[in-house]
Order: C-alpha cells, then structure tokens, then sequence
C-alpha cells in the first residue's frame, strides 16, 4: 500500500518547508554575523530549559549560519510542543540578535461529562466514547467529533431530545485544556409495534413482538428504548427460532424510526427464519442439552462443515471422559427437504473402560509429582468412577510434558504415550504409559551483555535465568529479556530495544549467549500536573506523589503511584500519562487526572439467621433454643473524603429481632504518614439479644489504630470505654445487685491477625492465625478487672486436586484479678463480657450461644446459658466436589464448649451429671456448599454425640418468679436437641 497524506497534513508541510526556506533566505542577510542575544517570545516556553539548550544549533557570541538557524527550527518543531514557530532577526551593533516567537501546542487534559445523565449510557460510556486521551495533542476537530458521537450513543439508548454542548478552558501555565462536556438527556423514548419483515416462517408477528422483550407482559406498556434491550430484541427472536430449531435464523435492522411528535421508536425488523435444523445422535444417547453445549452450531448461529468436525471432536471429548476410549465419531449432513436440514452424528462407543493406570518412563529429571500435576489424565477415584481419558487430553499431556523439558533446557525432548486397552488382562481397564526420550540437557557455557553503556546491570545479572551453567531454553531467555528490558524502562530508556544472538559452545549441547541491548535515548521526569480535583485538597495528592524533577521517567513507578492514590477510596479514577509521549523532548510532563467518587455512598442489606437460637422470653422451655428465621436489615452511610483530605465517616446501623445496633465511626487512612495504618474513633449503643437468659447493652467509644505490616499480617491496638448492661433477666439466681448494676468496663486490647489463606471466602491452602488480648482494669477506670485472650488458628491443606482437608482451633481464657467482694472468679466478669458460643461460625452442635454452663440454681434450675470464661473449639473438614463445578460437600466434625473458668477446660466425652458442663460435646455432620459471586452458600447438618442434659424449669416467667418466693418450684431433666441445622453464606471458616 502506497503512503499518501491527507489534504491538510500536505498543506502544513508545505507550509513548514516554505516557512524554513524563508528563514534561510531572511538569515542570509546576517550570514557570518556574530550573534548578541537569543530570546523567546513567550518567555515562558513549553520545553524544559535542558532541553531548549540541546536543540539550539545557534549560540551567542558565534557567527550565524542559516544550516543552523533552519536546523534549530526543525528541532523545535519536532519536538511537538509548538504549532508555530517564527524567528526575527534584529541588527544589534556589529551583530544579530534573534527573537523565537513560538506558539505552544495544547494538549487534552481533564475531560468530564456533567449534567443529570440518564444511564444508560453512564457516564463513563460517554467519556470512553469520546476518545480523548489524556495528555495527546488538542484539536478542535476531534472535541465536535467526540461531542456528535455522545449524541448519537444517547439517541441510540432513546434520548432523542438529548443536547451535548462542549466548554473548553485553556491553562497558559501548563497549556492543558480542560474539556466539559454539558449534557442533557432529556425524556428517554419507548418501542412501539415493530415493522416486521422478511421471511418469518411459523412465528406470527405477536410471537416475535413478545419475543423481542419490548413490552411489558399482561399490562402491554411498551418499555423505555435502550441499545441494550434493542440488541436483545434481537437476539430474543433468534432464540426463539432457535427453540424451533431454526439455528441460522437472521435479524436485522434496516431503520430505527423516531417519531418526535409522541417520543416513540418505531424498529424495523428484517427477519429470514432459514430452514430447520435437526441435529441428532444416533447409536448412543445425547441429550438435546449436552448436545447444544458440544456442536457450536448453536452459539454460531450457522452451520457449516468446520463447525460440525468441531462437534465431532467435543462428543469424541466426552464419551473418552466418561469410560469408552474406542469411541468413533462421525456426522453426515442430509440434503435440505420441505424446509428442514438433518445432521445425524453417529457414534460408535465400544466397549466401556475404566482408566487404572498412568505409567510414566524415562522421567529422571523432575519428580513424578511434578509431571502429574500438570496432565489433564486421571486415574479412577471416588470423584471419577472411570478416570478422566480422551484422545485430546492424551496428546495435551504429551505436548504439556514436552514443553516442562523444553523449558529446562531439553530442546530436543520427544514424549509419546502408549494406550493399553486390555491393561493386565482385564478388557474393562485401561492403561496409558508415557515415554519421555529427554535427549541432552542443553546450557550455557557463556553470557556477554553488549550494548550497556549507560546503565549498570549487576543488579540483574544475579537475576538472570541463562547464566554461566545454566540451562538454555527459550522461555528461560524469555525471562531475561523481560527482567532487562523492564529495569530500562523503570530507569527512563522507553525505547529500549533486546535481541539475542548464539554460537556453539565447545562441547556438545552447549551454547555461547550473547545479549544485545539497543538503549535508545533516555527520559526524565520534567513536572507533575495535576488536574481534575473540585472538592479534594491539593495537598492530599501532592504529598503522596513522589516524582522528582529530573529523575529518570518511570512508567511502573507512575502506575504505581497512581495505585495508591487509587487506594484513597476517594477516587473513583485516577488516569496518569505522559504530555505528547511522542515528542523528540527528553524532559517529559507527568500528568495525574482524577475522577473524584461520590461523596456519599449508602448500602442496604437484608439477610436472616437460620437455625437455634435463643428461644421466647414467655416460655422457660425455651431455654434449649428454637429453631426459627430471624431476619436482619442493614443500613449505612459513608461521607468519604470529608473536609477534603481523605477522611470518611460512617454511621453502620444493624436491625433484627436479635440485635439493634448504631455506630458512628471516623476513620484516618494513612494516619502520620504510614500507607497500611488506619485509625478509627467510633461510638456504639448496642443492644443483642442472642440468649433468653437476657438481654446485653452496651454503650461504647473506643479509638482503635491498625497497622498492615505485609498483605498477610495486621496488628490492631484498641482502647475501649464502655458502659454494659443486663436487661429482661429471666433467671432468678442472677437477680442480684451486683450482676445487674451497670458496669463500666475500659480495656486495652492488642490483635494480630497472619492471613495466608489463598481465597479468604472459600480456602483451598494456606493458613490463618489470629491472636486477640486485652486487659481490663482500674488503671484505665474500669469497675471490674480481668485479662482476656482468644486466639485462633486454621489450616487448609490440599489433598490431591479436589479435597481439602481443614481444621481449626480456638482456644480462650478471661481471668479476673483483684475481685469485687462477695463475687466469685466467674461471677466477677459481667455477663456482657463472658464468651457465648456455639452455631454456624463456632460449634455446630450447639444452637446459637447454647454452649456451655446453664443455669442450675438456686433458688430454682432453669437451665439457661450463662456463658463462661473459659473456651475450647476444634474442628475439622474434609471438603470436597459433590455436583459439577459449583455445588460442593463438607464432612465435618466438630468438637468443644463454653467452661466456666479456663481451668475448667476438659476433652472428656461424658457428662457426669445434669449440673456438669464441663465435658467436650462432639458433633459430626454433613454440609452442602453452592459458589455464588458473594461466596459459597452453607447449609449444615450437625447431630451432637453426647449433647448435655440439664435441669430446667417449664412455665412462664411469672410461673417462676411466684414459685421462686414460695421455694416450690419444680424442674424436670432436660436435653438440648442432638440435630441442629445451620443456613448462611460463606464457609464456616
């Protein structure tokens, strides 16, 4: 293709060459002429002085030349900054002085789309649309053009009233220009009945109005226009042919007519149905659904040979996986009669065979382990009742294996596999040996680096993959050249360049390696500007943009800071380039443009609790739990970046029938400076009611710092001052002053959280250890004194590629000191304070908070939970795939209690009698997981082994309370329920 220039770019550059022609000849006038003084007009020039002098060929107190004087002229000019630049000559004494009048170039700079835009299209779309990047060169033209396809994106979503008018504002400083789009959206249109035409076959023209989805059902309100809804119009109709098995069936749009008058669109639909196609499995069963997943005729919409073999391929694919490796496959395609096309695929399956055995020879380099965990071949388990084999996944291990090899420096490795149909002598098993013929283990026997003149590599000779001994191989080399050419890029050299070349080494199989490195010229940083800040302050940016002024220009470290900025959460956006990237200047300006976020963001939650939990306040029966669904509604408001600098603050509020809960926090990112801390001031009133055996109130302000040391480890340091108390207590022997007084309680508390978990919703390795320890004391005006500590520690080991084996343990203690007269070491710790446990999250042979010490008395044994100050939980889950890809199994086994102190601790299976809860409940079960978005949905099944029997009272409260005087009160032997049914989201740790 011959190259040409546009009408425009032609009459520039003749313009340019003219303008040159004419300094050439003005300057001949002063030729040999020493020169005074050079100046620029404006002063203020868009080049960096550095660069400014290395482009002028002219010099003061030097004779002028017009080579020169034209030479400078084209430097300037290709340096992209300027659309026009003039010289003028002046005598000045025995010399010349020349004047530069130069005109900078405006580049793109923030570009915003604002008025009530009515989504869709969002936002973002239109600005996407536009097409004006950041930091390239300005131009009028393009702002009208981006301007007209905004309109055209909203009148292709129905806002045909829609105006977008365009503001610029020029910075003389930085010479960006800032771009507002206004927009108004207008009334959005809605359908109306389509023009249909074409060959529509059986489907009536009501049948493809209902198809298309632009009216509403029963009501027949036609919906509001949009490009979405209008593209699925279409591909409704398709659909529905596609039920009526005519796969090919075509739609398109010849017009989309507005009607003004009455804000109405009127489609026009141009249909051909094409034949029916029937496409079948003869000789062994497919289903219709199996059958639309394996042949891509279906998702093609057409049909054609390719697409057929393709078929063939993926039915071949799956009766291999499913046990019958002699499978044949073949399609014919019968001629089209009375409008319909048949494609019969006809199998052959043989005789079905299970995959016993995968043998691999000639392996002595890599372990078999390391071989075996990348092939797609496996051997019959309990997952897989005939093992996983096909024809495609053999010759995938084989070319899988052979690049292993290759990349370790086996260049010439060869990998074939035999099949064993009759492997020892049973005709149902299946056999596959794979041979590996490795050949030499090719290395490098020499490395130069050539081409390195201006930056040091010992830092990344250390690093490089092909050194003296190693092995060679492409990838290896692969490596080094990314590892290279990234330190030249994050030292300024944008346009490095990297080539390889060898030579035989002295002995066999070896090489001699060299690396070539083209530098090209180097950048540095000029300037940082900064644009598209309304409601932040400056400095909250300015403060965290570490670019220097003539370091070496850094694209990573740009990225990098632009990252963090990012990680404000007061930015919905922050976009970074260079100004003219092109541009012959060394000295480049930085730009950071920023897409401020909404102040306020609000969330509404809903959920429930499923499963055991607390009972009725009217019936003591109850003190067992009930099973029941207890709703919860969630609601907050975040201010982010209050005041402008980067702050949030937040009011989180939680409703159920178990819990009411108001929180007003005010969080500090990055407090004195430190990227991972947070501080966070917060008052609480909370008000939970998870047990029967009564209600906690809690009043709190608390001031709690965090420090993220790695991705992995957190530290959190928290001082508390909170008011507790007890309400609706329904147990006579906590009737006490002493227990119900309200309680001020101030404590320090130190957490540690290690997260080495690989998927924090749902962990197939790794490891999570948190320790929690606080102290409570009179030194920090507390009315009661203890030492709390609970600690946690879970693993998750893979076994195999489909199980997970995990565990976890916790383990807890709050230990009283300087005791309160008349009060024992568990009555000393407010009921509040004490650990409760059992449910979903904890034990699951418990109902919620049903775990350890009850109520025995006196005056009379309800049985209720009291709490303890003591913990002890251990579990363990075998995880593992139960229906397809999303629905998963758990085995589990859980094991613990609540005690009353932690010297109470005890792993014996019996409970001695009906006032002992110090024993370990046991409770094995099964759970079922579904992976959602959010994480997998639980459902458990628990049934405790030895769940405690107690003595509780039946009745009311008032029953109780009358008995209670009279000392009559009747209590009957108890037992919690041995089944116990959990539902929620998230596994259960």
């Amino acid at each position: 293709m011959k190259p040409h220039l546009h009408l425009r770019q032609l009459s520039l550059l003749l313009a340019f060459l003219f303008a040159g022609t004419a300094n050439i000849l003005f300057a001949q006038d002063f030729a040999g002429k020493v020169v005074k003084s050079i100046t620029f007009d404006p002063p203020q020039q868009p080049l960096d002085p550095r660069d400014l002098k290395n482009m002028l060929l002219v010099q003061v107190n030097r004779p002028l030349q017009s080579l020169q004087l034209a030479g400078t002229v084209d430097r300037l000019f290709y340096s992209g900054l300027f659309t026009d630049i003039q010289v003028d000559a002046e005598p000045s004494g025995t010399g010349v002085s020349l004047r530069f009048i130069t005109t900078p170039r405006l580049f793109v700079g923030h570009v915003s789309a604002e008025g009530q835009i009515s989504d869709p299209p969002s936002r973002n779309v239109l600005l996407s649309d536009a097409q004006l990047s950041l930091g390239t060169r300005y131009d009028a033209e393009n702002v009208e053009t981006a301007r007209k396809n905004m309109e055209q994106i909203m009148r292709d979503n129905g806002l045909y009233g829609s105006h977008v008018g365009v503001a610029t504002i020029e910075d003389p400083d930085t010479h960006q220009m800032t771009i507002r789009f206004q927009v108004v959206s207008g009334k959005r249109a809605h359908y109306e009945t389509p023009i249909i035409k074409g060959d529509t076959k059986e489907l009536s023209n009501q049948a493809i109005i209902r198809a298309t989805g632009w009216r509403i059902p029963l009501i027949g309100y036609w919906r509001q226009v949009t490009q979405s809804l209008t593209e699925k119009g279409a591909a409704g109709i398709q659909k529905k042919y596609a039920k009526k098995d005519r796969l090919t069936a075509s739609v398109l749009f010849p017009s989309i007519d507005y009607d003004a008058k009455n804000n109405r669109v009127k489609p026009t639909l141009e249909i051909d149905a094409g034949p029916k196609i029937t496409i079948k499995a003869v000789e062994a069963k497919v289903s219709k659904s199996k059958l639309q997943n394996f042949v891509p005729v279906y998702q093609e919409g057409s049909v054609d040979n390719d697409l057929l073999a393709e078929g063939a391929v993926n039915i071949r694919d799956y009766f291999q996986s499913k046990g019958y490796p002699d499978v044949d496959v073949t399609f014919k395609r019968e001629p089209t009669k009375n409008d319909r096309e048949v494609i019969n695929y006809y199998i052959a399956t043989g005789q079905r065979r299970k995959l016993v055995n995968i043998a691999i020879t000639g392996s002595n380099y890599f372990t078999l382990e390391t071989i075996r965990e990348r092939m797609f071949l496996q051997t019959s388990s309990l997952v897989l009742r005939y093992g996983r084999y096909s024809e495609t996944f053999r010759k995938k291990d084989e070319q899988s294996i052979e690049n292993l090899y290759a990349a370790n420096g086996f260049r010439d490795a060869k990998v074939t596999s035999i099949v064993e149909t009759d492997y020892k002598g049973n005709p149902k098993n299946l056999g596959v040996t794979f041979h590996i013929s490795p050949g030499p283990q090719w290395r490098v026997t020499d490395l130069h680096i050539v081409g390195n003149n201006r930056l040091n590599l010992s830092r990344v000779e250390s690093r490089l993959n092909s050194a003296v001994g190693q092995p060679y191989a492409d990838p290896l080399v692969a490596s080094d050249r990314n590892l290279i050419l990234e330190y030249y890029f994050d030292h300024g050299f944008p346009s490095a360049a990297f080539s390889v070349s060898t030579t035989p080494g002295p002995e066999p199989a070896t090489v001699n390696l060299t690396y070539h490195i083209t530098e090209g010229p180097r950048e540095f940083v000029r300037d940082v500007i900064i644009s598209g800040l309304h409601r932040t302050r400056p400095s909250l940016v300015e403060r965290r943009i570490h670019l220097a002024n003539g370091e070496p220009l850094s694209m990573s470290k740009i990225n990098d800071e632009a990252r963090r900025l990012t990680n404000l959460g007061v930015f919905a956006s922050v976009n970074t380039a260079l100004q003219d990237p092109d541009g012959t200047n060394r000295y480049k300006t930085v730009l950071f443009d920023f897409d401020e976020a909404a102040r306020y963001t609000f969330n509404v939650g809903f959920g429930a609790d499923f499963g055991s939990i607390g009972g009725t306040t009217t019936n003591l029966q109850a003190a067992s739990g009930q099973h029941g669904v207890y709703p919860r509604v969630a609601f907050d408001v975040n201010r982010l970046n209050f005041l402008g600098i980067g702050q949030t603050i937040s009011i989180q509020t939680r409703y159920s029938s178990l819990e009411q809960r108001e929180s007003l926090n005010y969080i500090v990112p990055r407090f004195l400076g430190s990227q991972g801390r947070t501080v966070t001031f917060s008052l609480l009133y909370d008000t939970t009611q998870d047990v029967t055996t009564f209600s906690s109130r809690r009043l709190e302000a608390s001031v709690q710092t965090s420090q993220r040391f790695t991705r992995a480890s957190t530290l959190l340091l928290r001082f508390a001052y909170r008011r507790v108390s007890t309400g609706n207590v329904v147990i006579p022997s906590l009737l006490i002053p002493e227990l119900l007084q309200p309680v001020r309680i101030g404590i320090l508390t130190a957490s540690y959280i290690q997260d080495h978990r690989d998927n924090p919703a749902d962990a197939h390795r790794g490891f999570l250890n948190t320790v929690d320890a606080g102290a409570a004391g009179g030194f920090f005006g507390s009315q009661r004194n203890f030492v709390r500590v609970l600690a946690r520690n879970a693993t998750y080991t893979p076994l195999g590629r489909n199980l997970v084996f995990a565990r976890q343990t916790q383990i807890g203690a709050i230990i009283p000191f300087d005791l309160t007269p008349n009060l024992t070491d568990a009555d000393a710790v407010p009921l509040p304070e004490r650990f409760f446990g059992g449910g979903g999250v904890s034990m699951r042979g418990f109902g919620y908070n049903q775990a350890g010490p009850r109520d025995i008395g006196p005056p009379v044994a309800t049985g209720f939970p009291l709490g303890g100050n003591g913990l002890f939980f251990n579990t363990v889950e075998l995880r593992f795939p139960l229906l397809g890809p999303n629905i998963s199994g758990v085995l589990f086994e859980d094991m613990g209690n609540i005690y009353d102190t932690f010297s109470d601790i005890s792993f014996r299976y019996h409970q001695n009698n009906n006032q002992d809860f110090s024993y370990a409940v046991q409770a094995p079960g099964f759970g079922i997981r579904y992976k959602t978005p959010l994480g997998p949905v639980r459902v458990d099944f628990a049934y405790a082994l030895n769940a405690p029997h107690y003595d509780g009272y039946g009745g009311t409260i008032q029953d109780l309370l009358n008995c209670s005087l009279h000392h009559n009160c009747q209590v009957t032997p108890q037992r919690l329920s041995r089944f116990q049914f959990f539902f929620s989201i998230g596994q259960a740790f």
